[in-house]
C-alpha cells in the first residue's frame, strides 16, 4: 500500500496523478497520522510538500518512526529536504524558487556528463546543497540537488506531481516497488 502524507495545500496535484495512473493509494494529513490505523502493511510512502519551511519547522517524530522502518519513502520538495536534513544533510534558505522553469541539469549519475532540458515546476524557499555519501545526487540545478536517491528513499526538489509527463517520468517507476 501506499501511504501520502501531506501537510497543507500541496496534495491536489499528487492525488489527481495516483487516481489517473490508478495506483491505490490512503491520503493522510500529518496532524491526523497519530490515529492512523493502516489496514495493509505499508509498503511507499509519499510525504508531500508544504508551504512549512523545513529550517523553522522540522519537528515530525511520525515521519522519523518512517525513516527507521523498512518502507520506501518519496519526498517532494518538502519531504525531500526534510528527509535531506533529518539524514545529515546541507539545507538553506533561499528566496523564492518558483514556476515552471526551462532548466538544463546535469546527470551526475553517467559518467558522460550529459546535459538534458526539461521543464520542472519550483516552489521552495529552501535548497538542499549536500548529502550524505548513502545519498546519490542524481540531478543539480545550478547550486542545489534536484533530485537524490538512496536504497530506500529518493527526493525531488521540484514537483513531479504538477505535470502528467514528469510524473510518469520521475515518480510512476518508484511507485512499482
Amino acid at each position: 500500500m501506499i501511504l501520502v502524507i501531506y501537510f497543507d495545500i500541496f496534495r491536489k496535484d499528487l492525488e489527481k496523478r495516483l487516481t489517473e495512473h490508478n495506483i491505490p493509494f490512503q491520503l493522510v494529513k500529518y496532524a491526523d497520522l497519530h490515529q492512523y490505523n493502516p489496514t495493509e502493511p505499508i509498503k511507499i510512502i509519499i510525504v508531500a510538500g508544504s508551504k512549512q519551511r523545513i529550517l523553522r519547522t522540522n519537528d515530525f517524530p511520525l515521519l522519523d518512526t518512517y525513516m527507521t522502518q523498512d518502507i520506501h519513502i518519496i519526498g517532494i520538495c518538502f519531504g525531500f529536504q526534510y528527509l535531506a536534513l533529518k539524514t545529515g544533510g546541507k539545507v538553506v534558505e533561499g528566496p523564492l524558487f518558483k514556476g515552471t522553469r526551462t532548466v538544463k541539469t546535469i546527470c551526475e549519475r553517467t559518467t558522460t556528463g550529459k546535459t538534458n532540458t526539461e521543464h520542472l515546476y519550483f516552489n521552495h524557499y529552501n535548497r538542499v546543497l549536500d548529502l550524505p555519501d548513502e545519498w546519490t545526487v542524481v540531478q543539480r540545478i545550478n547550486d542545489f540537488i534536484n533530485i537524490a536517491a538512496t536504497k530506500k528513499w529518493i527526493g525531488f526538489q521540484f514537483h513531479p506531481e504538477k505535470d502528467d509527463i514528469a510524473f510518469r517520468h520521475y515518480v510512476l517507476p518508484f511507485l512499482k516497488v
